[in-house]
C-alpha cells in the first residue's frame, strides 16, 4: 500500500497541469498539491499547506461558485478563475473539479485541476480592444475609408467617406468604385495593375463629386484575398489633398522666387546640415569660390576657410549664441587664393530647439579691405604730413618772431625819440608792415590750429554787449580813417550775459569789420545782433556785418570762405590781406554750433551773417555777476600803481635783451639780464626780484626746466616768485607748457609792450 502511495504522488507531480485537493466548504483545506501548482502560484509545498483553497481566488464569490457547482452537479468543467500569486500578481486559469466523498461520508473533498489561461485570455483581450479601437478608428478617421466587394462596389464606408465625397448612404452603397474617378484618371489607375500587386500606396489622382467639382486626393488601396488567394474585394484610404496641393504651389512659386532671389544676389549664401556639410548654396558662391557643385555638395563647411580663421569663428561660439553678423573673416578659394569675407551666420532649429543646420552669407571685401588699407595708410601719411606742418609752423613761427621782435621793438623804442617827421612817417610805414607780417603770421597759425582740432572754446561768463561795444571802438579808430561810421544795434530780447568764448567772438567779428572797412570807401558800417532763437536757456544768436562796399561777384561768393581766396584775383593788390580771415571765422562759427554766409550785390555791398550758440544767464546770476565785477572795477581803481619793480629778465638772444630791458626800465623798473636758465638760478639765490620774465629756450637750461627747478626749491622756502613766460613759441601747447611747467603768466613775441605791461601788472597784483 505505501508503495502505491508513492506512485500516486508521483503521478499527479508528473501531470502536466496544476492540481490540489481540498475539503469542500468553508473550511476549504488543502490536503495535498503538485509541484505544477506550487509553480504556477509561486509557493513552496510548506506554505501552500498552511493556506485555505479559498485565499488563491482573487474574488471570492469565484470560489463560492465553485463550491455550489461541485456539491450540486459533483462536477465543473472549465471554469475561468483568476487566481492571486504569491506575489500578488494575478493569473488567469482554467479550472475542472471533480467531486470525491470521504469515508464515512463525513468529510468531502474536491479534485481540482488548474491550467494557465492568461495568455489565450490575454490574446481574447487583445481582440477585443483591436476589434473596438478598429471600429473607433474606422468611424472617427479623418480620411475616407471604403471597403469594396470582389465586383469592385462599394459595401462598406466610414462617416468621412460621406462628407468628403459629398454623397449619403443610398448614393454610396453599391456604387461601383470607377464612378468616383474622371474616366482619364480611373484608366492611369488600372495601369499600375493594382490587384496583382496586392497594394498601392500614396497615389495622387482626382474624383468626381456628386456637383461635379474636382478634388485632389491621395489614395492607398489592399486588395483583399481569401485562403485560396482569389480576390474577394478591397479596401481605399482617401484624402483630400486640394489645399495642400495649394500650398505646394505657392510654396513652390515662392521656392522659385526666392531661388531667383538667391541666385542673383551679390552675396555667396550656404546652406549646412548638423553635422555643418554644405547641402545647398547659391550660384554666386560657385562664382566667388570658382567651385562647382561636385566641389560644394557635402563639403565640410571648415575646410573653406584656413585654419586660424576657423579657430576664431569656433570662439564667437555661435551655435551657443544662435547667430553671428558681420564677422570679418577669411575664405580660401579653389585655386588656393585667400580673399576677405563679412561673414553672417544663423543657426537653424527644429521646433524641438535641436539644431539641424545653419545658413551663412558671405559677402566678398577684399577690394573694401584693400581700400580700407589704403585709407589707413594714407590717413597715417596725412597725420605725419599734419605733424610735420605743425612743426615747421612751430620753428617758423619762433624763427620769425625773434626777428620781428627785434625790428618792432627797435622801432618802437627808435619812435620815444626825438625824430623829423619824415623819420617817424618812415618808422611808421617800417612799423605797419612789420605788424602786416605778424598778422599774416597769426592768421596761418590760427588756421592750422583749427584745421588740427588744436583750439577748444572756452565756456565762461562774459557780458555780449561789452564784447560788440569793445570790438566796434577799437575798430573805429581805423574806420574814422576813411570817414566810416560803425554803427552798433541790438535787438531787445538779445541777452546781456551768455555762457561761451567771447575770445573766438570777438576774432569773428574783428575780421568781418576789418574786411568791410577795408572793402568800403563810404557810408556806414552796421554790426546787428538779434535773437535767432530760444529754448530754455539755450540761445542762438544772430550777427550781421553790413557794409557798403565793393560787393562780391555771385560765382565768387561761394568761394569766399575756403582759405587763400578772396573775391578778385586782383583783390590781394589793391586791398592787401591774405584770404584767410573768412577761412578762419567760418572754421571758428562752426565750433561755435552755427553757421556763417554772406550776401551781396557787386557795387552794392555786402551783409555776412553768421550765428553761434550759447547759453542764457538767468537774471539773478547776471546781478551777482554785476556786482562781482564792481567790486572788481573797484579793486583794480584802489590798487596802488605798481613802481620800483626788480624783473629778472632771462633772454638769450642779446639784441631782443637790450630792446626789452630798456622797455622794462622806461617804466621806472630794474632790470637784471640772465642770458640762460642757469644763470637764472644762481640770481635768484643771491639776489630779491619781484617778477620773472623767462625765456623758454636757451642754452644750457631752457625756461621750462628752471622753471620747474624754481618751483621744486620753493617747496622747501615757502616763497613763490611770480614768472612770466617771454617766447617766440606763439602755438596754443606752447602757453600751455609754459603754464604747466609752474609759470603765472604768458607773453608772446613780438612784444605788445601793453599786453607785456598789463601781465606784469596783473601777475606782480595777484601776488601781492
Amino acid at each position: 500500500m505505501v508503495q502505491n502511495k508513492i506512485d500516486f504522488e508521483q503521478c499527479l507531480n508528473q501531470l502536466p497541469v496544476g492540481f490540489f485537493r481540498a475539503h469542500v466548504g468553508r473550511n476549504s483545506k488543502l490536503t495535498f498539491v503538485n509541484e505544477n501548482i506550487l509553480k504556477l502560484l509561486g509557493y513552496s509545498k510548506t506554505e501552500m499547506m498552511k493556506v485555505k483553497a479559498s485565499s488563491f481566488f482573487v474574488e471570492k464569490k469565484s470560489y463560492n461558485l465553485l463550491i455550489k457547482n461541485v456539491a450540486a452537479d459533483g462536477y465543473v468543467h472549465d471554469m475561468e478563475v483568476c487566481f492571486k500569486k504569491k506575489n500578488k500578481k494575478t493569473i488567469w486559469c482554467l479550472l475542472s473539479a471533480q467531486y470525491v466523498q470521504g469515508v464515512g461520508r463525513k468529510e468531502a473533498y474536491m479534485d481540482v485541476t488548474v491550467r494557465d489561461f492568461s495568455q489565450r485570455k490575454q490574446i481574447e483581450k487583445d481582440l477585443i480592444e483591436s476589434k473596438e479601437m478598429f471600429q473607433t478608428v474606422f468611424n472617427n478617421s479623418a480620411t475616407a475609408i471604403t471597403v469594396t466587394d470582389k465586383n469592385e462596389k462599394i459595401v462598406a464606408w466610414n462617416p468621412f467617406a460621406e462628407r468628403m465625397l459629398g454623397m449619403e448612404r443610398e448614393a454610396l452603397f453599391n456604387k461601383p468604385i470607377k464612378d468616383l474617378y474622371p474616366p482619364k484618371e480611373w484608366r492611369r489607375l488600372r495601369s499600375f495593375r493594382i490587384r496583382r500587386k496586392g497594394m498601392l500606396s500614396d497615389i495622387e489622382t482626382q474624383i468626381i463629386k456628386p456637383d461635379g467639382k474636382i478634388i485632389d486626393v491621395n489614395i492607398s488601396v489592399t486588395v483583399l484575398k481569401n485562403l485560396e488567394g482569389k480576390v474577394v474585394g478591397s479596401i481605399g484610404i482617401m484624402r483630400d489633398i486640394t489645399n495642400q496641393k495649394i500650398a505646394d504651389k505657392k510654396v513652390r512659386e515662392s521656392e522659385n522666387k526666392i531661388r531667383v532671389i538667391l541666385d542673383n544676389s551679390a552675396a555667396a549664401i550656404t546652406l549646412t546640415d548638423d553635422q555643418e556639410r554644405i547641402v545647398s548654396w547659391n550660384k554666386y558662391t560657385e562664382h566667388m569660390l570658382g567651385m562647382k557643385k561636385n566641389d560644394l555638395y557635402l563639403k565640410d563647411v571648415s575646410s573653406l576657410y584656413p585654419e586660424d580663421e576657423w579657430k576664431k569663428i569656433r570662439s564667437e561660439k555661435i551655435r551657443k549664441i544662435g547667430s553671428k553678423h558681420h564677422l570679418e573673416t577669411k575664405v580660401v578659394k579653389r585655386d588656393g587664393h585667400i580673399i576677405d569675407i563679412d561673414l553672417s551666420i544663423n543657426v537653424l532649429r527644429d521646433d524641438k530647439g535641436k539644431l539641424i543646420g545653419s545658413v551663412g552669407i558671405m559677402q566678398d571685401i577684399t577690394e573694401q579691405k584693400r581700400f580700407q588699407e589704403m585709407l589707413i595708410q594714407a590717413k597715417l601719411s596725412a597725420e605725419e604730413a599734419n605733424s610735420a606742418k605743425t612743426l615747421f609752423l612751430a620753428n617758423m613761427s619762433h624763427e620769425v618772431r625773434t626777428p620781428m621782435n627785434t625790428i618792432l621793438g627797435m622801432v618802437d623804442l627808435t619812435l620815444d625819440t626825438e625824430l623829423s617827421d619824415e623819420q617817424k612817417e618812415n618808422l611808421s610805414v617800417v612799423k605797419d608792415a612789420a605788424d602786416n607780417l605778424l598778422g599774416l603770421l597769426n592768421d596761418i597759425l590760427d588756421l592750422s590750429r583749427v584745421e588740427a582740432g588744436k583750439i577748444s572754446l572756452e565756456k565762461i561768463e562774459f557780458h555780449l554787449h561789452n564784447v560788440a561795444r569793445s570790438v566796434c571802438k577799437g575798430l573805429s579808430v581805423i574806420s574814422r580813417a576813411k570817414k566810416l561810421e560803425i554803427v552798433l544795434n541790438f535787438a531787445d530780447d538779445v541777452p546781456e550775459m551768455i555762457l561761451g568764448d567771447p575770445v573766438r567772438l570777438r576774432q569773428v567779428l574783428v575780421n568781418l569789420i576789418n574786411n568791410a572797412i577795408k572793402f568800403t570807401h563810404k557810408g556806414n558800417i552796421t554790426l546787428d545782433i538779434s535773437l535767432a532763437s530760444k529754448k530754455g536757456e539755450d540761445v542762438l544768436i544772430s550777427f550781421a556785418v553790413k557794409d557798403q562796399g565793393i560787393g562780391i561777384p555771385l560765382d565768387r561768393q561761394d568761394k569766399i570762405f575756403e582759405v587763400f581766396t578772396q573775391a578778385d584775383d586782383s583783390t590781394t593788390r589793391r586791398f592787401g590781406g591774405t584770404g584767410l580771415g573768412l577761412a578762419i571765422s567760418k572754421r571758428l562759427v562752426e565750433m561755435m554750433g552755427g553757421d556763417i554766409g554772406v550776401e551781396s550785390k557787386e557795387g552794392k555791398g555786402s551783409t555776412f551773417k553768421f550765428t553761434a550758440a550759447y547759453k542764457a544767464l538767468s537774471e539773478e546770476r547776471v546781478s551777482a555777476l554785476g556786482i562781482a565785477s564792481q567790486e572788481v572795477e573797484k579793486e583794480k581803481s584802489d590798487a596802488p600803481e605798481v613802481k620800483d619793480l626788480k624783473i629778472l629778465l632771462a633772454e638769450d638772444n642779446i639784441v631782443n635783451q637790450k630792446i626789452a630791458a630798456r622797455m622794462l626800465e622806461k617804466q621806472g623798473w630794474t632790470v637784471t639780464c640772465a642770458d640762460n636758465g642757469k644763470e637764472v638760478l644762481d640770481l635768484i639765490i643771491a639776489n630779491e626780484f619781484d617778477v620773472v620774465l623767462m625765456d623758454a629756450h636757451m642754452p644750457i637750461l631752457d625756461g621750462l626746466e628752471a622753471t620747474q627747478i624754481i618751483r621744486k626749491n620753493e617747496t622747501n622756502t615757502g616763497k613763490h616768485i611770480p614768472i612770466i613766460a617771454l617766447t617766440a613759441r606763439a602755438m596754443q601747447e606752447d602757453r600751455k607748457k609754459c603754464l604747466d611747467s609752474g609759470m603765472d603768466g604768458y607773453v608772446s613775441k613780438p612784444i605788445d609792450r601793453k599786453k607785456l605791461f598789463d601781465e606784469i601788472i596783473n601777475t606782480v597784483r595777484k601776488e601781492k
